[in-house]
């Protein structure tokens, strides 16, 4: 232990330890114990930034809570940090702290030690820069100081950071792309399966390590169209143009499936439960599940879907409902509609766009994939992201994320655990949010 030399911290000590009285002049003791044992952050304020409607930025707070970010003490360096970093614009100049001790409490810029203030729960601190938090023991002269200094994150946990995985050449010139998760192995370190066509062959690409192997597709029509293929039930499922439906259980040796469906269907969605097909008839254009491929269901829709089925999502929402979106085409429209079902409790598909107060809808443009990713929705549409935070029926541009590059389309996008993966040409990159890194 130091020996405290320092008139104000005896005079602080002496005012406030407990004494142990004892009659005919015995001798008291005082202990030479002093340490922190828990110290704990109270509410913070953060920064954040966001666009107004007329598209100007803006700025506005949030509190988080301090028992998030637990501190984490070390006796023997004389330390305290907060395990986790905090986020990107949390105000660290106005922070309260409850601090449990053995011994009493005082501190001091790291800058300036020879002015101490008594701690309190209500004190407002600056910890912009270290502080010292020294414990005072009830004999008056032992002390034992903590440097706690608190630290926040390089990066914005809100944005997303992109990563080139390969330049697969041999797309170079294919008709039609399509990423799929990885049907055979649903861990969430997994890469998504490429398929692409070309002259009526199907080729599939799959990650070996680092490096991307590509085989020709077996048992595949021509009219195989890749751009329709999903994966389900731990398979990958295709139809072709004029209607049947195939399906692989590793996306190279396929085998047609006997169905009922009546006209020319194409697969457009998977659940964790069901296929989705637009099945083109006499009667028009309708929308049938099924939950083995064989056995189709209509399922109606609130309106005539007089319109192309141009890209969908399926996902499971927190609270645990399974929600199918997609988007369609309709013959003179100036933007996208979209549609969602709940599965769990719906028969009918809800038209979310039918608003004409909404004029944040996916605007009339050959949106190629919508992908789920960390409970949002994600609309790629040549070089634009449009994002949604309510299933499908708002869409805005969101400045966290933007695609890593700008001179050509991306062609398809999935999502797999902590990652979104996109086609640009002949590359694939994958961009993950910020705070999965921690």
């Amino acid at each position: 232990m130091k020996k405290l030399v320092c008139a104000l911290i005896v005079a602080l000590t002496a005012s406030s330890c407990f004494l142990s009285c004892k009659s005919n002049d015995d001798e008291v003791e005082y202990s030479s114990d002093c340490y922190i044992k828990s110290f704990a952050l109270g509410g913070m304020k953060r920064m954040m930034h966001s666009t107004t409607t007329s598209g100007n930025d803006t700025t506005y707070y949030i509190t988080l809570t301090g028992s998030a970010f637990p501190m984490s003490i070390n006796h023997i360096e004389g330390t305290i940090t907060n395990a986790t970093p905090l986020p990107t614009g949390t105000q660290l100049d106005a922070i309260t702290t409850t601090i449990t001790s053995q011994g009493l409490v005082v501190y001091a810029s790291e800058a300036d030690t020879t002015t101490w203030t008594r701690h309190a729960s209500t004190d407002s601190l600056n910890f912009t820069q270290p502080l010292i938090f020294r414990v005072i023991a009830t004999d008056g002269h032992s002390y034992r100081d903590y440097k706690v200094s608190l630290s926040t994150r390089d990066n914005d946990p809100d944005e997303y950071a992109w990563t080139k995985l390969t330049t697969a050449d041999a797309l170079e010139g294919r008709t039609a792309t399509k990423l799929l998760p990885d049907a055979t192995n649903g861990e969430a370190t997994s890469l998504p399966v490429i398929l692409s066509s070309d002259a009526g062959s199907c080729y599939v690409s799959r990650a070996t390590g680092s490096q991307w192997n590509e085989q020709p597709c077996t048992g595949l029509p021509q009219t195989a169209d890749v751009r329709s293929a999903v994966t389900f039930d731990n398979a990958f499922w295709m139809t072709t143009t004029d209607g049947q439906l195939y399906t692989s259980d590793d996306a190279i040796a396929w085998s047609q499936v006997s169905t009922d469906v009546l006209g020319a269907a194409t697969l457009i969605a998977a659940s964790s439960t069901a296929l989705y097909a637009s099945i083109l008839s006499a009667q028009g254009l309708t929308i049938a599940r099924s939950a083995d491929g064989i056995n189709w269901q209509s399922t109606p829709t609130e309106r005539a879907l007089d319109a192309e089925v141009v890209a969908s999502a399926a996902y499971t929402q927190p609270n645990g409902n399974h929600r199918v979106v997609i988007a369609t085409a309709a013959q003179g429209a100036t933007a996208l509609d979209t549609w969602s079902l709940l599965e769990d409790y719906e028969t009918t598909w809800s038209l979310f766009s039918d608003d004409e107060l909404n004029t944040y809808r996916l605007p009339l443009a050959k949106v190629t994939s919508i992908t789920h990713y960390n409970d949002r929705l994600f609309a790629f549409s040549g070089t634009d992201i449009l994002v949604s935070d309510d299933n499908g029926i708002t869409w805005q541009t969101d400045s966290k994320i933007s695609l890593p590059f700008s001179d050509t389309d991306v062609q398809s996008a999935t999502a797999m655990g902590e990652y979104i993966y996109i086609l640009g040409g002949t590359q694939l990159w994958q961009a993950r949010l910020n705070s999965y890194g921690e």
